[in-house]
């Protein structure tokens, strides 16, 4: 079984350095004063600005506009045209809305985000405080610790080796632990974090009923944030449901389409040699072999059509890659590359996946037997 890798106290006064350098900036600014060039910029003071395609999305959200209708326009008029329409529709809501707060990160001096209220952000310096806070009093240690300047992130990862758990599976052995995060558009989240001790891949559960959001430090907000994490500890910090979970991703097939984007997001970090941890090529060669070919099928079937590796399977694939690939690959991943692999194999852990409600086939077969069909026998 695998030893917790934890980091130094060297290591950890960097990134806290780098953290309170990747701070981000809030600058409250007249609606009428915003010009929208398009999706990637906008325009204030005469300076024109970079903004990320979040940064996009919170913009049309507090226009009112969804994303499929500003496509649809576009593909109907020129960019230009529905900039304008755009700028139009945020002009006619200054008289409700006078005023909207642009987010930068200062790193990519891009605006990440736009928000409709001017309440101030949780500052990284106050984060890494109560992170502090949290981690002397439940004796964690630091697994990971991400920084994202390009977005004005942090995500931090404690267990505590003394808070083992097993599943009631040989060899199946956990850490657990916290993920903890501040970015300036949530605030502060908290998530359940396990470590699987077999192989020490990490593994951030972002959509488990612990995740906590704290959107400010009043006394009221502290008050209840703490008494969660009063819950939490009684519990051994063990995400709840956790162990049927796991069961359960160990006997469902994950789809040709959750393979595919498993694949996808490991194959952004390691390239081709992505397969050695998710063998997408070799179940879509299965398939082709089958005179079926998956570029003809469209994302229903794709979530039907069933792969030859277990839901957990594909998640040790994402994790392995998360927590290994920067210490033993020649890969160039850094922490917060790896924080962003963790939460993304927890969120595939967590959802509904494609073949999960699926009823087992009695029949043994998928073929119909034309003897057995009542209906069709009928004169």
């Amino acid at each position: 079984m695998a030893v917790l890798t934890t980091l130094s106290q060297t290591e950890i006064n960097a990134r806290k350095a780098e953290t309170l350098n990747s701070q981000s900036v809030r600058k409250t600014v007249p609606v009428r004063e915003v010009t929208i060039i398009n999706d990637t910029t906008i325009e204030y003071q005469g300076k024109r600005l970079e903004i990320t395609k979040e940064a996009f999305k919170d913009l049309m959200r507090i226009i009112g506009m969804s994303q499929q209708f500003a496509k649809k326009f576009e593909t109907l008029f020129s960019p230009e045209t529905k900039a304008q329409f755009i700028n139009q529709m945020k002009n006619a809501m200054s008289a409700n809305l006078n005023e909207i707060t642009l987010i930068l990160a200062p790193l990519s001096k891009k605006i990440v985000g736009f928000s409709k209220t001017t309440n101030s952000m949780i500052s990284h310096e106050r984060f890494i405080n109560l992170t502090d806070q949290i981690i002397d009093q439940n004796g964690f240690e630091i697994t990971n610790w991400g920084v994202n300047g390009n977005k004005g992130e942090v995500i931090i990862n404690v267990a505590n080796p003394a808070a083992q758990f097993g599943i009631g599976i040989a060899d199946e052995i956990f850490t657990a632990g916290l993920t903890l995060k501040n970015s300036p558009i949530n605030g502060i989240q908290v998530m359940p974090y396990v470590n699987r001790m077999w192989c020490s891949n990490g593994l951030t559960t972002p959509l488990a009923a612990e995740t906590y959001a704290l959107a400010d430090l009043s006394k009221d907000s502290m008050e209840k944030f703490f008494q969660h994490m009063n819950e939490l500890r009684r519990n051994g910090f063990r995400p709840a449901g956790f162990e049927e979970t796991v069961k359960k991703a160990m006997v469902t097939p994950a789809s040709m389409f959750e393979l595919q984007k498993a694949h996808s997001h490991i194959k952004h970090y390691v390239g081709d040699a992505a397969d050695n941890w998710i063998p997408y090529n070799e179940n879509r060669n299965a398939y082709v072999t089958a005179n079926i070919e998956l570029g003809n099928l469209s994302t229903p079937e794709l979530k039907n059509a069933r792969s030859n590796q277990s839901v957990w399977s594909v998640m040790n694939g994402i994790t392995h890659v998360a927590t290994h690939a920067p210490e033993m690959l020649a890969f160039n991943m850094t922490d917060k590359d790896s924080t962003h692999l963790m939460v993304q194999a927890g969120n595939f852990l967590g959802s509904n996946w494609d073949l999960g409600n699926q009823v087992p086939n009695p029949w043994r077969t998928n073929e119909l037997d034309p003897q057995a069909q009542v209906g069709s026998l009928l004169n």
